[in-house]
């Protein structure tokens, strides 16, 4: 049987759409014994064919020969779509299905998901000058309606302009710093900017999202935490170091599933909260204060290291990445799980535009990132990783599993 997985990739990459029920899923599902024939029925579907006839029939009409290869296919991929191809049965379908690099490109400039990739947003623009504003709006809305304010957050996105320059250098990280800087009217990112104050008591008994009441916010969390559980795929008693734990849900989950955790977080308070929930269960995880370039000097090796939505609050993601390595035994896992990964992105990686990580800037002064898919992949093959991704149902559940090159030597 395909995954849901896999039904999902198929539909993206050949229709240009998600299915659209989990009817549909479940029934590819059941039906196909693998992705060769799942394909097979999309490509002999009604609907492809009309998608495709117009970028198809120049070429048959001029009885052109094939010419598309692999390479010009993954090309295309990653200058339009700025993401690598699904899968090889994926690549497969696509050459089959298209003559020339033109048939192509004029389909993909046709999908859905291209279209989406020409804004960033379809939500209100604002501007620097307007963020007060925002701000202000937000604050009441906090006070007098808790929906409103849900909706507030997440109505706007700021507009930023890219920096032309190679998204690794010096000046793209001084560029990205002082836009923070402007975002958050700080001068400088202090780490300790990251701590939050809440009362301990009610936090330890009921931690976000818990306490918000929100059924979707909640039951997101739960499906999320069980999907990096679920495709991390580590052995009974592994080992594994979590950084920017938080809140602890992930933590708890982890210990509570009989692994060996070990937990860095920035905030003492949160530490401190999340050993109470550890030990009000009667569970075992050695928690500890500090920072992502603990990494750097730890001086122990785990089975795992694993981000869950925290890696973008990292200052020096590149530095961070290649501190790993010393941290994970041969055969390691290094796992980033709902990470902001936006390919509709303005520039390969930077501060966050969207409404709500541009409210966190200003008001508490954290430092929200994203990516591009197709900018952290490269970064992670260049220094010596291979990266499957796993997707999920909502945002939270996007999972990147990563291991070193170098351990199959």
């Amino acid at each position: 049987m395909v995954t849901r997985e896999e039904v999902v990739n198929a539909y993206l990459a050949l229709l240009g759409r998600e299915p659209e029920s989990e009817e549909a899923v479940r029934s590819h599902c059941s039906t196909h014994g693998g992705v060769v024939t799942l394909i097979s029925s999309i490509l002999e579907s009604q609907e492809y064919k009309l998608r495709h006839r117009a970028a198809i029939q120049p070429s048959v009409v001029a009885d052109e020969p094939r010419t598309f290869t692999r390479d010009q296919l993954i090309k295309i991929y990653r200058d339009l779509l700025r993401r690598k191809p699904e899968s090889e049965e994926i690549i497969a379908s696509q050459l089959v299905a298209h003559r020339t690099a033109n048939d192509f490109e004029g389909v993909v400039r046709q999908s859905e998901e291209f279209q989406r990739l020409q804004l960033f947003s379809s939500k209100r623009k604002i501007q620097l000058q307007d963020i007060d504003k925002e701000i202000a709006l937000i604050d009441r809305l906090l006070a007098e309606d808790p929906d409103g304010y849900h909706d507030a957050l997440n109505d706007f996105w700021l507009e930023i302009q890219p920096f032309a320059v190679a998204p690794t250098s010096g000046a793209y990280m001084r560029w990205v710093m002082n836009t923070y800087s402007l975002i958050a009217n700080r001068e400088t990112y202090e780490v300790s900017s990251e701590e939050t104050d809440y009362d301990l008591e009610s936090s330890v008994r009921r931690p976000v999202p818990y306490q918000s009441g929100n059924a979707k916010m909640i039951g997101d969390m739960l499906m999320a935490v069980g999907h990096v559980i679920h495709v991390m795929d580590m052995k009974a008693g592994a080992s594994i170091l979590e950084f920017g734990f938080g809140w602890g849900n992930t933590t708890v989950q982890l210990a509570m599933a009989g692994y060996e955790v070990t937990g860095i977080d920035i905030a003492p308070n949160f530490v401190e909260m999340v050993r109470r929930r550890i030990n009000a269960l009667g569970l075992e995880a050695e928690l500890a204060v500090g920072d992502f370039f603990n990494a750097e000097n730890l001086g122990r090796k785990f089975d795992a290291v694993l981000f869950f939505e925290c890696f973008h609050h990292c200052s020096d993601h590149v530095r961070l990445l290649k501190a790993i390595p010393r941290i994970l035994k041969p055969g390691g896992k290094l796992v980033l799980a709902g990470e902001t990964i936006n390919n509709a992105l303005p520039y390969p990686w930077g501060v966050n535009p969207d409404g709500q990580a541009i409210y966190c800037i200003r008001k508490f002064g954290w430092l929200e990132l994203s990516f591009r898919e197709n900018y952290i992949l490269d970064l992670l093959d260049d220094l010596g990783w291979n990266v499957e991704k796993h997707n999920f149902i909502n945002a939270m559940g996007v999972t990147f599993i990563a291991t070193r090159k170098d351990d199959g030597r």
